[in-house]
């Protein structure tokens, strides 16, 4: 059952909102969301703490909330099992009969500010043709400014103006947010469910996979940079200075350096001690150890010494 959303409070929705509060106790949203869980009612955290806006909520969250309330207060009911149960029910049953009561009640819905869209989506199954169908639907609303977009009534305070214009702009939204913005459009019946339809056949179809050597030299890249960030960030939360950037040509003579360190690394591995022994006793400067020259080079690259790791 798809409730309406009002711009404003009424008294049935105030009595609703006190006997979710009842429900709730002093139970975090998160432990509130486990609690219905273990009732048999699931329902997200964030479901359960938008019930206390404007839309009124589904007979599905009202059942969650009666069913939390009954597994925080269970060890506290001297009754048993049975009485229990009772109480259960009879504080669901409430809970639903103030729901109904704020449904009868609500406010008619308010008339849309622009034009209805017209557009209907064909089959889309990616997501620059659903940006492109969201950008003509915007269009045939008349284009009315994102930030009074998001305090449309329709919207329900789920959408901002900057999410708005990110999801016109091609960002991946949500299937909240898209519900949202199709509410605040005014979308027809027809148009939602043709959109509904093409962000679930997107999510359905697998990744593509990188084909081209563009393709995997960009995602390479790309990776890169995320870990130089990461490491960046690392650095600046301890507050170590960040490394300088090298020249091309020095960071050239860094990576052949770093690459003779690796063979000789993996070289020394595969000795035995005896075989290290051997050939330190055969060395010609007298006390020569190859571990040590080992890690005077990680030393030069900035590693911490000590004995090299297997490859």
């Amino acid at each position: 059952m798809n409730h309406p959303a009002a711009g404003a409070s009424w008294p049935e929705l105030e009595a609703l909102h006190s006997w979710m509060r009842e429900a709730r106790g002093e139970l975090t949203f998160l432990r509130l969301a486990k609690r219905s869980l273990e009732a048999g009612h699931p329902v997200s955290e964030r479901t359960l703490r938008r019930a206390f806006g404007m839309r009124l909520p589904q007979e599905e969250t009202v059942r969650a909330y009666a069913g939390a309330w009954a597994r925080w207060t269970s060890a506290r009911d001297p009754e048993g099992d049975e009485a229990g149960q009772a109480r259960w029910r009879a504080f669901e049953a409430r809970g639903l009969g103030l729901l109904a009561a704020a449904v009868s009640t609500a406010p008619e819905r308010p008339a849309l500010l622009w034009p209805p869209p017209v557009y209907v989506p064909g089959p889309i199954s990616t997501w620059p043709a659903l940006t492109k169908g969201l950008k003509r639907l915007y269009e045939e609303t008349g284009s009315p400014p994102l930030r009074v977009l998001a305090a449309s009534p329709r919207a329900g305070g789920r959408l901002s103006k900057s999410t708005i214009g990110n999801i016109l702009n091609g960002k991946h939204p949500t299937l909240e947010q898209l519900t949202a913005l199709l509410a605040a459009f005014g979308a027809s019946r027809k148009t939602t469910d043709g959109m509904l339809a093409a962000y679930g056949r997107i999510h359905a179809r697998p990744e593509p996979p990188a084909v081209y050597p563009c393709d995997i030299v960009e995602r390479a890249e790309n990776e890169r940079e995320a870990l130089h960030a990461q490491e960046e960030a690392r650095r600046r939360y301890h507050g170590i200075a960040p490394e300088p950037e090298l020249d091309w040509y020095d960071q050239q003579l860094r990576d052949e350096e770093e690459a003779k360190q690796r063979r000789l690394e993996m070289w020394v591995d595969s000795l035995s001690d005896e075989e290290l022994a051997a050939l330190n006793q055969a060395a010609a400067v007298p006390g020569r150890d190859l571990r040590s020259e080992l890690n005077d080079v990680r030393n030069r690259l900035g590693k911490a010494p000590g004995p090299p790791q297997t490859a």
